[in-house]
């Protein structure tokens, strides 16, 4: 939906998340371009139920037209997205 330069087809992130369950390989799946497409979006919860998918990142200037760029950053668990928070304090934050 956000821009004409959206890939032609997905990934397999289903087979690529039950690679990464097997070998213990994290998982983090660009979905800068998916958040508005209901099959993409059944696909990566799909792959979060089968395999491992650690993080998923959708970008806010391509699926929001949001002018300035950012990020929204999801998991399975409450624990990843509490390590990604203190990690990383956002772009107008002074603190560590």
């Amino acid at each position: 939906p956000g821009s004409c330069f959206a890939p032609r087809a997905p990934d397999d992130v289903e087979g690529v998340a039950r690679v990464c369950a097997t070998l213990g390989v994290p998982h983090v799946v660009n979905n800068a371009y998916g958040l508005g497409c209901a099959a993409i979006g059944k696909a990566v919860s799909r792959a979060m139920r089968v395999g491992r998918v650690d993080y998923v990142v959708q970008s806010t200037d391509k699926n929001f037209m949001v002018p300035v760029g950012g990020a929204i950053v999801a998991a399975a668990s409450q624990e990843a997205v509490d390590r990604v928070t203190k990690a990383y304090p956002g772009r107008a934050s002074a603190t560590p």
